[in-house]
């Protein structure tokens, strides 16, 4: 995953306006979460290719398999992270730690939230990479009504790096060489509230990723997400194609594409990590296959 290919610019929710600060205010509201992710403030950048694409993700959004098939995507996260990896009791720690309950609580309800939008999020980017690859794909008549979905409305507490102490900061650093990104996912911004924990959890899930077993599995559920993307009854509308066709410059085009296929691979990786918290605050596992 090569970021530097393209250079990356973000459009903070601070920064939107007008159309921009509209779709991300519909995003937030159809997703149940309170706040815009990278990925969206990433294709924001190209704003007129943003508003074509929320024209076409927007029903998206309003189908119940969409979120189905996301529940099962972070089913499967977390079952691969419990059943063949080795993950620490991290709320065994975070109770050494002397965390308060309302610490302890805030920092699981943060878990939640990332585990519910790590998965609409990859199988959204699965949808975004297969319209850009097989165009042209029949809507089926299988459209539901009534969306049921979590909804979060508390807005995490962010620890950007330009505020970070130090010590955090050679933390995020290490991390986005990790993933081989040169901006961080909100998640880790959020658990450096508890710098402690943050450690910890860094400490024991670095070398994790660091094994072919987990890029085994990290490709598997990528696959997954593609098969489910694949089966949603409104596939995405947004072939290179009509792109073209509807104005968008080909070398933005270009980047967009570049864009999705490195969130694609981003995602896959973010839900295992985030599976990996989710159990480790419910005191952890171990697999024979780990151990």
């Amino acid at each position: 995953m090569n970021w530097k290919r393209h250079k990356l610019r973000l459009v903070t929710e601070k920064e939107a306006r007008g159309r921009t600060k509209e779709i991300f205010e519909e995003i937030k509201q159809a997703m149940g979460v309170p706040h815009v992710n990278m990925i969206f403030q990433a294709l924001a950048s190209f704003p007129e290719f943003f508003d074509h694409f929320w024209k076409t993700a927007k029903p998206l959004l309003h189908i119940q398999e969409f979120f189905s098939f996301s529940e099962r995507i972070a089913a499967e996260a977390y079952t691969r992270m419990h059943n063949y990896f080795s993950v620490p009791a991290l709320r065994t720690k975070a109770m050494e730690m002397d965390f308060s309950p309302a610490a302890r609580a805030e920092l699981e309800e943060s878990a939640e939230l990332y585990h519910y939008n790590c998965s609409t999020l990859l199988l959204l980017s699965t949808a975004l990479v297969q319209a850009f690859e097989n165009p042209g794909t029949e809507t089926a008549n299988k459209i539901t009504s009534a969306v049921v979905h979590p909804i979060f409305s508390k807005k995490p507490i962010l620890v950007e790096e330009e505020k970070a102490p130090p010590a955090t900061r050679k933390i995020y650093d290490d991390i986005k060489r990790a993933l081989g990104t040169p901006f961080l996912s909100s998640s880790y911004l959020n658990f450096a509230r508890w710098p402690d924990f943050l450690s910890v959890y860094w400490e024991a899930l670095k070398p994790v990723m660091k094994t072919p077993l987990y890029e085994q599995n990290r490709l598997a559920l990528r696959d997954s997400a593609l098969t489910l993307a694949a089966a949603l009854p409104q596939p995405l509308q947004l072939s290179t194609g009509q792109l073209e066709e509807a104005g968008i410059p080909r070398d933005d085009i270009t980047a967009i594409v570049h864009l999705a296929d490195s969130f694609l691979d981003l995602m896959s990786k973010q839900m295992l990590n985030v599976a990996f918290v989710k159990i480790g605050l419910e005191d952890g596992g171990r697999s024979e296959a780990a151990a």
